[in-house]
């Protein structure tokens, strides 16, 4: 097993820049940054909604004044709020101020018009016009009532501080702030006895706000953090780069994406991990649908929780999908990506007798039915409750936990198979 891109999935990747270049230039081109930071950022993203800021930015101070620090996101978390680099003897939120030259072009604002309220990016505005790229398109409104810049809102904070040496100074704030996150999406290409496990991190930006050049680490695990709120903008580029870089932080996992991102309002695509690992399919059957599932073992690295696309035919047919927790490695992965066609199954209860007080035998025959062209083995997994033993079975089987037991039946081309057993339980 091999941890770096195959040729295929490097293949892959490089067609999807190559066919966004143009897309992405038209988007970088219109895109006005509304943040303005004395070096790059850096963002730890978390998946329920939250992300750990920190900017420096270059004022100038007198030995004691007040100083406004705007455009800071409206879902940040004024409490969180850090500034180094002064002594701050007191901080009262305000109300962050447009600049009145500032273009509109490439700002994301609010337009109410007759014709309803609209969300977007400014392409292009008049007198009595303005043309946006909105989620659902290019929208162009003309005699618009209202026209609210920047949306969402900005916050400000003024500070009252003292400062040690007058002058140019760079201060660091660090705050945490709603609206950004991140999710995993998974691609794996089903092939012989292999898959290609392709992994890409979102990152969603729902604050408005551009993060120029934004060094990015992603946290996975169950932090208990605030919801986000819903809502989103435009989506953008999926960019080929290095997988990221993990390692423990606190009783979660860091992943630090190796390069510098351009972190617009909406969304942005980057690669996460890239894999090849063995893998086996079977046929289960617990009731209902018999189930296509795949199985492996996470090989290569603390996978986050996500959606897994599954694909054969080297990606030209989509086969099934699943979520996945977050899983360590060395950890088995099972998942049920669909029902087979031509696999059927039936449950019969054949008889229940009471024995005693909260004491009961029953009897069940399981029958799967193929109309495949070659035999198959269908795994039938029971679930048996309370206190349980089984007395009598057709088949061998295997007790999979306290209450689960695993049948293999080996099913003929175009014929069916069964399998029968007595049980007795109590509640006790």
């Amino acid at each position: 097993m091999s941890f770096t891109p195959s040729p295929r999935v490097g293949n892959i990747l490089f067609k999807v820049v190559i066919a966004m270049r143009m897309v992405l230039t038209t988007a970088l081109l219109a895109l006005v940054f509304l943040s303005s930071w004395g070096t790059p950022p850096r963002l730890v993203l978390y998946p329920q909604g939250l992300a750990l800021v920190e900017e420096t930015r270059s004022f100038e101070l007198e030995s004691e004044g007040t100083l406004v620090v705007e455009n800071l996101p409206q879902g940040i978390l004024l409490e969180s709020l850090v500034i180094e680099g002064v002594t701050v003897l007191s901080l009262s939120p305000t109300v962050s101020a447009p600049d009145p030259q500032a273009r509109l072009e490439g700002q994301y604002v609010e337009v109410v018009s007759p014709a309803g309220t609209f969300h977007g990016r400014v392409i292009s505005a008049g007198d009595d016009r303005i043309s946006l790229a909105t989620d659902s398109g290019f929208v162009f409104i003309r005699d618009y009532q209202v026209l609210r810049v920047p949306y969402p809102p900005r916050r400000a904070v003024e500070v009252r501080y003292l400062a040690e040496s007058p002058g140019p100074s760079s201060i660091t704030l660090r705050y945490l702030a709603r609206g950004i996150s991140w999710r995993t999406h998974y691609r794996a290409t089903l092939g012989g006895e292999e898959l290609e496990l392709v992994g890409v991190a979102e990152l969603i930006n729902e604050t408005g706000l551009s993060f120029s050049g934004a060094t990015v680490e992603l946290i996975a695990g169950e932090v208990y953090t605030p919801a986000p709120e819903a809502g989103a903008y435009e989506v953008r580029a999926l960019v080929a780069a290095p997988s990221a870089e993990v390692a423990p932080a606190g009783e979660y996992h860091r992943y630090s994406l190796p390069e510098p991102v351009e972190l617009g309002p909406g969304t942005l695509l980057v690669p996460l991990v890239s894999a090849t690992l063995p893998y086996e399919q079977a046929y289960r059957f617990q009731g209902g649908a018999v189930e296509t599932v795949i199985r492996f073992r996470n090989s290569v690295l603390p996978l986050p929780a996500g959606e897994i696309s599954f694909y054969e035919e080297e990606g030209r047919l989509l086969v099934g999908a699943a979520s996945i927790g977050h899983t360590p490695v060395g950890e088995e992965v099972e998942l049920a990506i669909g029902a087979a066609f031509d696999l059927t199954g039936e449950r019969i209860h054949v008889s229940g007798v009471r024995l005693g007080d909260d004491f009961y035998r029953d009897t069940y025959r399981i029958v799967i039915r193929s109309a495949k062209e070659e035999p198959v083995e269908v795994e039938v997994l029971e679930y048996l409750t309370g206190s349980w033993t089984i007395t009598w079975s057709s088949l061998p089987y295997q007790a999979v936990d306290a209450h689960r037991v695993l049948f293999r039946l080996s099913v003929p081309a175009g014929g069916e198979a069964e399998v029968s057993y007595t049980v007795e339980w109590s509640h006790r």
